[in-house]
Formats: C-alpha cells, sequence, structure tokens
C-alpha cells in the first residue's frame, strides 16, 4: 500500500518517521494482512501493535528467534494476555496444546479470527483475565488506538466486572506436563503469579515463563518488581533479562523490559 512505502522510505529519517507515526495511528481503523513468522495475521495498522507489524515488519522478533529452538522442551503453552495472537498462533504451531487467556471483547474476534485464518485448532480460549483469585475482577478497557493496554483496575479504580481464574484453580493439583508461560498482562502479572504459586512451585515437570514487566502497572496494583522477582525465585526458578543481545542478570539492570524465569539451564 502507498502508506507502507511512504513509511519505508523514510528509514533515514527518524524525526519524519515519528510524524508520520503519529498521523498513521489517527487514521481510519482497517485490516491489512501481514505475515510474521510462518503465520497470517489481520491487523489493524491505526493500532499499535499493527502499527509495528505493518509499518515496521517486525515484533519482537528476537524474541521469536529464541522461541524457535526453546519451545520444542514444552508440550503445553498458556499464554496469558493473548491480544489478538501474534504469539499464540506461533506457540500453536510449534506445541501440542495451546490456552489462550483474554478478556478483551475489543479484541477477542480478531485472535478467533486470526486462529482460524491459520487453521489452528489446538488453541482453547478463555475470555477470562488470570489473577490472584478465581471469580471476579474490575477490568479497565484500553484505547482503540492501544488495544492491549487493559488491565485491572487498583482498588481506587473503577472499571468492568469481567470473570477471572487463578492459575491455581486453572492447573488443579499439579503441574505434570513441561509448560512454557507466556504473561504480558499490563501489571498483572504481579497478581497472576500470587495466585500460581502452589501449582508452579509443586510443579512436576520443566517450567518456563516468559514475562512482559510493567513496574508502574505492578507498582499501581500493590507490588513491586524487587517483590515479583522474590516470587519467581521462590518457585526455584532461574530469572534473567531477555534482551536482543541475550539474557543478562537482573542484579543490576530491573527495569530489563522481558524476563526469563525458568527450571532449566540457560
Amino acid at each position: 500500500m502507498i502508506t507502507d512505502t511512504i513509511y519505508q522510505s523514510m528509514r533515514s529519517a527518524p524525526e519524519l518517521q515519528n510524524q508520520f507515526k503519529r498521523v498513521a495511528l489517527r487514521l481510519p481503523h482497517r485490516q491489512r494482512l501481514v505475515n510474521h513468522f510462518g503465520n497470517k495475521l489481520l491487523v489493524d495498522p491505526s493500532e499499535l501493535h499493527g502499527f509495528y507489524l505493518y509499518y515496521e515488519r517486525e515484533y519482537d522478533d528476537y524474541i521469536f528467534n529464541l522461541l524457535s529452538t526453546e519451545l520444542v522442551k514444552y508440550s503445553r503453552v498458556l499464554d496469558i494476555g493473548s491480544n489478538i495472537g501474534i504469539y499464540t498462533c506461533f506457540f500453536a504451531n510449534n506445541v501440542k496444546r495451546v490456552d489462550a487467556f483474554e478478556p478483551e471483547k475489543q479484541v477477542i474476534e480478531r485472535l478467533k479470527n486470526n486462529l482460524k485464518l491459520n487453521n489452528i485448532s489446538n488453541v482453547n480460549v478463555h475470555e477470562k483475565c488470570v489473577s490472584k483469585e478465581s471469580g471476579y475482577i474490575s477490568f479497565i478497557s484500553p484505547s482503540k488506538r492501544n488495544q492491549g493496554v487493559g488491565s485491572i483496575a487498583s482498588e481506587q479504580e473503577s472499571g468492568t466486572q469481567i470473570p477471572c481464574i487463578s492459575l491455581d484453580d486453572f492447573l488443579g493439583d499439579a503441574l505434570e506436563e513441561a509448560c512454557f508461560i507466556k504473561m504480558d498482562i499490563e501489571g498483572g502479572e504481579w497478581l497472576a503469579l500470587q495466585g500460581g504459586k502452589r501449582v508452579l512451585t509443586q510443579r512436576k515437570a520443566p517450567l518456563s515463563i516468559l514475562l512482559e514487566v510493567h513496574p508502574e502497572e505492578i507498582q499501581r496494583l500493590g507490588g513491586s518488581v524487587k517483590e515479583l522477582k522474590l516470587i519467581l525465585e521462590s518457585m526455584n526458578l532461574q530469572v534473567m533479562g531477555l534482551t536482543p543481545n541475550g539474557f543478562k542478570s537482573l542484579d543490576s539492570e530491573q527495569d530489563l523490559r522481558f524476563w526469563w524465569a525458568t527450571s532449566e539451564k540457560c
């Protein structure tokens, strides 16, 4: 499309690209088809995820490259915060079974459409969020320009009541198969991991967790990055930062966006 061609022609002028981005995110919503690591995805370039996939032609590529080699160790994936299925579709092509959690009604149909587009049948979609306890929780919907930032409300905020489940309740008595968990839930990781301490600690199989960490959102929900790391370590998991240049210690760089917590040697 012409807008895509214009954006690519601005590669040598970052300031112009930034101006273009501001305009593009205000254009009318529309659908475009992109390819990402072997999957076809219908995206909206006027929404932030779609912008990166359509214009930048990139989305966490260094993570997907790592997962391409790591997922062979696992038979099951929990994709907590699936959004439109960028990770979900990739997981489905690499493991036997995927459970996808996405509570936001703005994107749930887009997730299902992308699964259908790729003829994926090994994903169970759960229209609820993962939190500390099962039941209902107050949820703040995202803006239409960035549909990936829906979040659990703090005690001081108001939102819409939606169903939620804890990992302890969802996984049951024991985790008996090698499991990979990806979690991108805008600070809700602080609550979700507390709700999975029993089953994830008493696991009977290998476990790895990929977290997108949101320090300010964690603090909004009453926690801290330091406490989040302690929870993971209490599960006997090694916790590291994940960067485009590989793994890094979190001892001095706890502000890294992605964390990798694992029972396996890296």
